[in-house]
């Protein structure tokens, strides 16, 4: 006997047309690095991203690529925004050799951030941070 095989191949036929349809029916799922950025901005930061990320800014005038920032490499960065640049790298130059090295950044932003962390959790929100703006303290050295 001698099988036809036309059914058997409309109904994988059939299948095949579905999968399309199901997989758009499926919703999409952030990624894994944008579940954290999101959980980040929402949850706050800790001392280690905070400090990375002001220390990758001011690093990030080195032009000379020693390591350090000078006081000429910090003001030619900072052209633009507010507040006196020369103000700030004295603030932020706490032993006043004239540079801005990682471990004098680190230290700096280790402290301002204990300043911003309000109930010491050992997180900045956003919410903390926007306190601070309000009530803007004269030894901010970022300011």
């Amino acid at each position: 006997m001698i099988r036809s095989k036309a059914p058997q191949m409309g109904t994988l036929v059939g299948l095949l047309l579905l999968l399309p349809a199901a997989a758009c029916g499926q919703s999409r799922q952030p990624s894994g690095s944008m579940k954290a950025a999101v959980a980040k901005s929402t949850a706050g930061m800790t001392v280690t991203d905070f400090t990375a990320r002001r220390e990758q800014r001011i690093l990030s005038a080195d032009t000379d690529g020693d390591g350090k920032v000078s006081k000429a490499e910090f003001l030619a960065s900072r052209n633009s925004g507010k507040g006196d640049p020369a103000r700030r790298f004295g603030r932020l130059d706490r032993n006043a050799d004239g540079w801005l090295d990682k471990q004098e950044i680190t230290s700096v932003m280790a402290r301002r951030f204990s300043r911003l962390d309000t109930n010491g959790d050992g997180v900045v929100t956003p919410a903390e941070r926007a306190a601070a703006k309000t009530t803007k303290n004269g030894n901010d050295p970022e300011s």
